[in-house]
């Protein structure tokens, strides 16, 4: 097994402390001796060790989630796309950020990551200047400094567009080089983080320990700034780079057999995971992530007892097994992009589109549906109704848009005798069972329903539509969540991992930069590899420009769904190059899938039928995206801290 690197208090112990209202952080660092740091390569590498942590998971400023890795950074930025939602009627809410709320020209989005920056800084000078380390020992150090440097000034630029390129150590007494100007242009902007990328990947080693850069990660992430790059400015020789970068990458490294395993404790070190975040048992609990205890239910007994629910829970390892405090939840927008194999044909459909689905089911008009209850109702042992749909199904709806997408009911007469949750959830993608809970797949060593009644459903505690730290789209989130945890409760241990870079990102970067450049057969040839070995799909026949992206766009959200805010970034990119990447819009126009409701499925009691509408409560429904979100804001507060120092520079457009 690999060593596995990691970051715990003890490394954050080097490091000082800096207020966020500072325009620039200069303060040296105050609780470590600098000679006996950099008297050895053992100190020095235990140093730079530390520095992974306060960059990759620095939660310091921005909006309290971890850069790349740590709490909140997958599932946070996820229900800001189609994917998923956050919404909770216990205290939480929902998030105002797509609905284009909770955003305004003081939001922080990591406007200063000078301490991080600093220690950056220190690494390439201090490692650079020893007299103590081999040549390559110190290269190997450089060249960290600079791919740590280089992924907190890509998080800035993927968000804001601009930020303060400090390139040296500041001292206090530094004040000609503390006024260093925010970055003119994006062009500038990219070209800084190209240039820090490519001089790590010139030193870094092709295999590193766990939790450390290697050149094949160093490849990934460029090849991922290099496509932001060129959606927010159109140069070509970013195309390029991102192609070279990536072909280097699925030239040497592989993808892993076992998609699954990947997010799994047991197979944290594949070595598909070119870059992971880790995190040790004794030190790890639930409550220490978003991914966790804001995931999984909080269902016991007693909630499903008034419910009637057909199969309660085992709670097999003595306590009950969900006590957590779920709050996001993926969407049927994400279900569907999970393809279906025909059982006729073989093919891989949509499952509304399968032989098995028109053989056995008849799709009825969704407007048909009009009053609560008219799908399937019942009381609970209290006398609260549970319908489908719900009054609250025909509140708060996003006027622009059906109620309800599709209806359907079992076909009378039929032979077949799988259910409309078998015929709908059966054969899909490989990837799907990994990643979502279902109605009744097995999680956790519990058997899940989440149909009208059952035990996991959206009605099966207070609240009709769920949101009582259970589901409101009758889906939960499986993925980076260990397979093997005993419970989802909050003091529960257990190790735990985020993948910050991996051979498909490579393999999916390399097809979104050949359909940038029109070269269909190239793009279908890399998003095969994904689809086929991960999904355990077909391979796509994909042959013009316009089928190649719609398999594209599948592709990625499928493999990197409630992964480090790949999606939502990777949608602004679309919406940046228009056309088929963003359903035919003009390039920069609003981001359609980003403008639309989110939606969930409803399932009855004998699951003879199926409805799926908005996601309506708390407002979920209203998401809108205006062209302004392209660029977030850049903290006007920090704004105003850097002009009264006499440094300037202007707000984002729209903000």
């Amino acid at each position: 097994m690999k060593k596995i690197y990691t970051i715990g208090l003890m490394g954050l112990l080097f490091f000082g402390v800096s207020s966020c209202n500072d325009p620039l952080d200069t303060h040296p660092t105050d609780f470590f001796d600098e000679a006996t740091v950099w008297s050895s390569f053992s100190t020095a590498n235990a140093f730079v060790n530390g520095v992974y942590g306060a960059v990759l998971a620095d939660s310091s400023n921005g909006e309290g989630t971890g850069m790349w890795a740590g709490n909140g950074s997958a599932v946070f930025w996820e229900c800001r796309t189609p994917n998923s939602v956050w919404c909770s009627l216990v205290g939480e809410g929902t998030d105002g950020f797509p609905l284009e709320t909770s955003i305004n020209a003081y939001s922080n989005y990591g406007v200063n990551h000078s301490t991080g920056l600093r220690m950056c800084n220190v690494i390439i000078e201090k490692a650079a200047a020893s007299q103590v380390m081999s040549e390559e020992q110190k290269k190997i150090l450089v060249a960290e400094g600079k791919f740590l440097r280089a992924m907190t000034f890509f998080d800035q630029a993927r968000k804001m567009g601009y930020f303060i390129p400090i390139k040296q150590v500041l001292s206090q007494n530094d004040t000609l080089a503390a006024k260093i100007p925010m970055t003119s242009s994006l062009v500038e902007s990219y070209d800084i983080i190209v240039e820090d990328f490519e001089d790590a990947i010139a030193d870094l080693p092709e295999f590193s320990s766990a939790g450390r850069a290697n050149k094949y990660a160093a490849e990934t992430m460029l090849s991922e700034a290099c496509l932001q790059a060129y959606a927010y400015t159109k140069d070509t020789k970013y195309l390029d780079k991102a192609i070279s970068a990536a072909s280097d990458v699925v030239e040497h490294k592989a993808l892993s057999p076992n998609y699954g395993d990947i997010f799994n404790i047991g197979n944290s070190t594949d070595p598909e995971i070119l870059l992971g975040y880790y995190y040790l048992e004794e030190d790890t609990y639930v409550s220490n992530f978003c991914e966790l205890i804001d995931v999984g239910p909080n269902i016991q007994v007693t909630d499903t007892e008034p419910s009637m629910c057909p199969i309660p829970f085992k709670n097999a390892h003595g306590g009950a097994t969900f006590m957590g405090w779920a709050v996001f939840f993926p969407t049927q927008d994400l279900v569907d992009q999970y393809l279906v194999v025909d059982d006729a044909t073989g093919k891989a459909l949509p499952w509304w589109e399968t032989s098995q689905w028109k053989d056995n089911v008849d799709d009825l008009d969704p407007a048909s549906v009009t009053t609560p209850g008219q799908v399937d109702s019942y009381n609970r042992s209290t006398g609260e109704p549970r319908r489908i749909p719900s009054d609250q199904d025909f509140a708060n709806l996003n006027a622009g848009y059906p109620t309800f997408q599709r209806y359907a009911a079992l076909k009378s007469g039929r032979t077949d005798t799988r259910n409309i949750s078998q015929l709908m959830y059966e054969k899909r993608d490989k990837r799907f069972y990994s990643s979502v809970v279902y109605d009744q797949c097995e999680w956790l060593g519990e058997t899940m329903e989440t149909n009208l009644q059952g035990n996991a459903s959206a009605g099966v505690r207070d609240k009709e539509n769920g949101g009582w730290y259970n589901t409101v789209t009758n889906y939960y989130w499986r993925k980076n969540v260990p397979e093997d945890l005993k419970s989802m409760f909050y003091a529960t241990q257990t190790d735990y991992h985020f993948c910050i870079a991996r051979t498909a990102m490579a393999y999916l970067n390399l097809a979104e930069a050949y359909l940038c450049k029109k070269n269909v057969v190239k793009a279908v040839e890399a998003l095969n590899a994904t689809r086929t070995i991960h999904g355990g799909l077909p391979a796509s026949e994909a042959s013009t420009l316009e089928e190649a992206w719609a398999d594209y766009i599948r592709e990625h959200n499928i493999e990197f769904c409630s992964e480090a805010g790949y999606t939502y970034f990777a949608y602004l990119r679309w919406g940046k190059y228009g056309g088929y990447a963003n359903g035919g819009a003009p390039e920069g126009d609003v981001v359609k899938a980003l403008d639309a409701p989110v939606h969930k499925i409803m399932i009855s009691r004998s699951r003879d039928k199926v409805l799926v509408g908005q996601v309506t409560t708390l407002g979920a429904s209203n998401r809108r995206f205006t062209t302004r979100r392209y660029l977030l804001p850049i903290a006007q507060n920090f704004l105003n801290t850097r002009e009264a120092y006499g440094l300037d520079h202007q707000q984002n457009e729209g903000w």
